[in-house]
């Protein structure tokens, strides 16, 4: 399993994130390339704050979560809440770059974090471990990449 935690996994996937220009034309899905920088940007913040409420449930924690993070490949077209969705209420892009140079960041700090590390929980799969989270990131960062064609 690929993983933000693999120095190779994460330099390919910052590798990937550079040849970004900025202009690209989704292949599937609504958002522009500003907006998916900005939705991984808010995204890769879910493992160190809270910022949406946890409505994770007994199936989504149970079947689900183990269901994407091992087993499934990152379905395209997932309706997400308003709170996510960056055309409702999601967080709003920045400068590209600038949010770019975040999604390092933040890439780097959940990478290089000890695995006992205490993360905050996904909003819809609840508590989840560093390691866990390394491997949803990775899962995550890769769909979006491959639906701008990188």
């Amino acid at each position: 399993m690929k993983t933000i935690r693999n120095e190779a996994n994460r330099s390919s996937l910052i590798d990937r994130l550079s040849k970004l220009k900025g202009d690209e034309t989704p292949l599937w899905g609504r958002m522009n390339v500003n907006q998916m920088m900005s939705h991984l940007v808010q995204a890769g913040e879910f493992p160190f704050e809270a910022s949406l409420p946890d409505k994770s449930t007994f199936a989504s924690r149970t079947f689900i979560k183990p269901l994407i993070l091992y087993v499934l490949t990152m379905p395209k077209e997932v309706k997400v809440s308003a709170d996510f969705d960056q055309q409702a209420n999601g967080r709003k892009p920045e400068e590209f770059d600038a949010d770019r140079g975040k999604l390092v960041d933040l890439i780097n700090k959940l990478g290089d974090a000890p695995v006992d590390s205490e993360c905050k929980y996904h909003p819809m799969f609840g508590k989840m471990t560093a390691k866990e989270w390394a491997l949803l990131v990775h899962k995550h960062i890769d769909h979006h990449l491959r639906q701008f064609g990188v």
